[in-house]
């Protein structure tokens, strides 16, 4: 497998720092509630907060390594791939 480097811009690369800080609080936060054997709903919260932060990040990277591909494929070869794609998600 080849490996690609993905460019990011400043602010992309900000914006995805900016969220993995936010979820390594968040993190945090669960964590310090389960060492203290203390847990409420409030850690639900935070739990899919972590799970949105993540799923978020992961996209963003996904969608610039696509975009950076995206002229190598034909229209049939890209169309074939988004039938793919929303297949999955149903």
């Amino acid at each position: 497998m080849v490996s690609k480097t993905i460019k990011l811009t400043d602010d992309q690369a900000k914006s995805m720092v900016i969220s993995c800080k936010k979820i390594i609080g968040q993190l945090q936060t669960i964590q310090t509630k389960i060492e203290s054997k203390n847990l409420d709903a409030s850690i639900f919260t935070q739990l899919l907060a972590v799970k949105g932060g993540a799923s978020r990040v992961c996209k963003d990277i996904i969608a610039k390594g696509i975009l950076t591909q995206l002229h190598k494929y034909n229209q049939q070869e890209l169309e074939h791939a988004l039938d793919i794609i929303l297949k999955l998600d149903k």
